[in-house]
């Protein structure tokens, strides 16, 4: 499976596990998908270039790392999928 549709296969089933988490917690839920929303972008090509402004609060993977050491012990899943989602960015030179 190549690394983009592996990727995008990773980011539905992340959206489908925002749903439990959105009625917990909206607001954690509302920020992780701005983060998924901008690893979509990069996925589509739609990212901002060079000379844009940059997304708040470091780069993208910095944020998906910073997700998983917080949701690790509580939504295992949740943190197993974002995990992916940071080693398929890798491997595209993201």
């Amino acid at each position: 499976m190549a690394d983009h549709e592996k990727l995008r296969e990773t980011l539905d089933q992340l959206r489908s596990q925002l749903d439990e988490l959105r009625s917990r917690d909206p607001a954690v839920a509302d920020q992780l998908a701005a983060t998924i929303d901008e690893a979509q972008a990069v996925l589509s090509g739609t990212a901002p270039s060079a000379g844009e402004p940059a997304a708040p609060q470091g780069s993208l993977v910095d944020r998906l790392k910073d997700a998983v050491l917080e949701y690790e012990a509580s939504h295992p899943s949740l943190a197993g999928n974002l995990g992916g989602i940071i080693d398929a960015l890798g491997r595209m030179g993201i």
